[in-house]
């Protein structure tokens, strides 16, 4: 009977140091798993890292144009303010004395000229 039981403890005793060894194998298995996961996941970050690098660069391009833009706005509201004002004086010209009577002198000078045009009979070379 005790070489039964015996014999029951050693092969439960096997039975163990199998399983033992089974879950070690197992847990160096999980461990080098989890090594190459953190080497691959160093990787990743160092490519995120790239990748924001490159955006943050982009970026600071982006300020540059927005910049240069913005300066381009204020120069045409320069530019519209001037032509404004160009455009006052050439009103306040043409609403003077001296912008009637330039407007009058034209306006007669073109009917004079048209009137030249349409006298019948007289020829185009003839005048003089």
């Amino acid at each position: 009977m005790i070489a039964i039981a015996a014999l029951i403890a050693a092969v439960s005793f096997a039975a163990l140091t199998i399983a033992g060894v089974f879950a070690l194998i197992r847990l160096a298995r999980l461990l080098t798993d989890a090594r190459q996961l953190i080497t691959r996941g160093d990787d990743v970050f160092a490519r995120a890292n790239a990748a924001v690098e490159r955006a943050n660069a982009q970026l600071d391009r982006t300020d540059a144009v927005t910049a240069s833009m913005n300066d381009l706005g204020d120069g045409m509201a320069e530019l519209a303010g001037q032509v404004q004002t160009v455009a006052g004086i050439g009103r306040s010209l043409a609403a003077s004395p001296a912008g009637k009577v330039a407007a009058l002198a034209h306006g007669v000078r073109h009917a004079v000229d048209k009137r030249r045009r349409t006298i019948p009979g007289q020829l185009e070379g003839a005048q003089r």
